[in-house]
């Protein structure tokens, strides 16, 4: 069996020794993700990437399962914070997706000054990363689409949380109607704890959110439901400019072990009887 983790930098493994950053041709196996895959011994496959939206998350996750149909597969995805959102341009955006392009509140910036107020520490290399980044989409247009769609719609809470919670929904229901096993966390717990799902409960949003199956979440540090990078914030874990680092998934991977080995188990039973995975 392969574990097929899917998420953003945070599982691609962004600043970990062993990721290739610059070149961006080797995730790390060091993420919490690829430890519970190996500890198992199981085969890994990641197709997360920095920057990723929850719908560039969804999106490549389904496009792994649909051409790997022959191979018996159990998913983990660490889903994103609310906000970035993935389109299909008409022209190829320069990025490694051709036409498909996430854009975040980075997209928007005008100058460094808006990384360098979410860095926790400061790193050089990163920051000309973001700078040569941001300078190709002035320069394409799609930095001129990112602050017409923040301004417009992508800005609002409800649009985050609700186009956040399609994503969820949409992939759980593929992995379930497929019999694909899957655990699920997140990098925040935005995603569930906001004014949109704890105050407002419009209908649109509810009914997306009640579908949710959390017997198959793991949240970090329960009593206070925090998502991955909240915990290793809190906890004070070493953190490169905005990523944890190696002892903070190693942490995690303990941490998640029996949720994962529960899931898988459950899974691989009910895949040899024949039964549906729900």
């Amino acid at each position: 069996m392969i574990i097929v983790a899917g998420g953003d930098s945070f599982i691609y493994g962004s600043e970990l020794k062993d990721c290739d950053m610059r070149g961006m041709t080797q995730y790390s196996r060091n993420t919490f993700t690829s430890l519970l895959a190996t500890q198992s011994g199981f085969e890994y496959e990641c197709v997360a990437w920095p920057g990723y939206g929850n719908d560039s998350i969804a999106r490549n996750v389904i496009n792994f399962c649909e051409t790997h149909k022959d191979q018996k597969k159990f998913v983990i995805v660490s889903w994103t914070f609310p906000g970035r959102y993935e389109f299909r341009f008409n022209y190829n955006t320069q990025q490694r997706s051709g036409n498909w392009y996430t854009i975040t509140p980075w997209t928007i910036a005008e100058d460094n000054a808006m990384f360098l107020k979410d860095f926790k520490n400061q790193n050089e290399e990163v920051l000309k990363g973001h700078e040569t980044h941001l300078a190709r989409a002035k320069q394409i247009g799609t930095h001129e689409f990112a602050q017409s769609f923040y301004k417009h719609v992508g800005s609002s809470e409800f649009w985050k949380i609700y186009a956040s919670l399609k994503e969820i929904v949409y992939l759980q229901n593929y992995l379930k109607n497929n019999n694909i096993g899957f655990l699920f966390t997140c990098a925040s717990t935005d995603l569930f704890i906001n004014s949109t799902v704890r105050t407002e409960k419009d209908l649109s949003v509810m009914s997306l959110y009640n579908q949710i199956d959390f017997d198959k979440w793991y949240m970090f540090n329960n009593t206070t439901d925090l998502g991955f990078y909240q915990w290793a914030d809190f906890y004070k874990y070493p953190i490169g400019t905005t990523h944890p680092l190696e002892q903070a998934h190693a942490d995690a991977a303990k941490l998640m072990k029996d949720k994962f080995n529960e899931l898988v188990k459950t899974y691989l039973e009910q895949d040899q009887t024949g039964n549906s995975i729900s």
